[in-house]
């Protein structure tokens, strides 16, 4: 295995090791429960690989639902210039761990969804606030469902 491969299975790893502890909690489907500190953690590790110019590492864990809306290539080069104009990421904060089930729209399959909500400083002072989506997969496995920038 070349080394960044190794890299790469080590991210994804990190990924989806942040959410164990709370996955066995998860099995009944009335204890629908995750801690929202293994969520922002989860959210943390996947803004820091979007930081790392690793976006197509963090779609390849993505839920398949996400994979779905958008390919990889899509995902990885809007991520990639939203945040070109604004520098390297210099501090970020999360403000808010939400979650909500749905029961589905046209563009969004019901389900239960998280949302990670950081304000976030780039280089030269330009703010911005990121959002990081997760879905409870019928494996009872949280997994990304998707980033945004604003």
């Amino acid at each position: 295995m070349t080394p960044s491969r190794k890299l790469a299975a080590l991210a994804f790893l990190a990924l989806t090791a942040a959410f164990a502890p709370a996955m066995a909690q998860q099995q009944a489907a009335a204890a629908r429960e995750i801690d929202p500190n293994s969520l922002a953690t989860a959210a943390m590790q996947a803004a820091q690989l979007i930081d790392a110019g690793r976006a197509g590492e963090v779609w390849d864990g993505a839920s398949a639902v996400a994979k779905r809306s958008v390919d990889r290539k899509k995902f990885t080069e809007s991520i990639a210039a939203q945040r070109k104009p604004l520098g390297a990421t210099a501090a970020r904060r999360w403000t808010v761990v939400s979650r909500h089930s749905t029961a589905g729209t046209e563009q969004l399959p019901a389900g239960t969804y998280a949302n990670v909500e950081f304000d976030t400083q780039f280089a030269g002072n330009r703010t911005g606030h990121e959002l990081i989506s997760f879905r409870q997969d019928e494996d009872g496995t949280w997994r990304l469902a998707g980033y945004v920038l604003k």
